[in-house]
């Protein structure tokens, strides 16, 4: 990724980490995520972009995708739901779900459509775990406190 796509995507986090404590969510500080978020299916740590906590208590894992021009993010979102879902299940039921969040207008149209209309559903089994939306989906959903 360019040095414009990431400083881009470090953009794309920052403005959840604004919008989510006005609305009475808490994020979780990182150096803190050993203590909420089991091993990866690798072996290794899983580092979730955020770990959140909703107003009603609830502890949810975000992972945020930005995807500014052609490139490799979008082939790695089934890998990353496949993660996700390992990390939902071995989490002894503290995560119910997990949300994807796609953003950037690099995305191939039908792949982005793909995945955000379930087209993993035939393929992961889980799928239904990690709940896969859009940036303006997302929005929306942090400001009903819908998460």
């Amino acid at each position: 990724m360019s040095k414009t796509g990431v400083n881009t995507g470090q953009i794309f986090e920052q403005l959840f980490d604004n919008v989510l404590p006005r609305k009475g969510y808490r994020i979780i500080p990182k150096k803190e995520y050993e203590r909420f978020v089991p091993p990866s299916i690798t072996g290794g740590r899983h580092i979730p972009d955020r770990v959140i906590e909703t107003p009603d208590g609830q502890w949810l894992i975000i992972s945020q995708k930005w995807q500014e021009t052609s490139g490799t993010a979008e082939q790695k979102i089934p890998f990353e739901v496949i993660k996700l879902i390992h990390t939902l299940v071995s989490s002894n039921n503290r995560f119910p779900y997990a949300y994807l969040i796609l953003g950037g207008e690099g995305w191939t149209p039908r792949l982005k459509e793909f995945y955000l209309n379930g087209g993993l559903s035939r393929y992961i089994v889980g799928h239904d775990l990690v709940r896969i939306v859009n940036s303006d989906q997302f929005l929306a959903l942090v400001n009903r406190n819908r998460l």
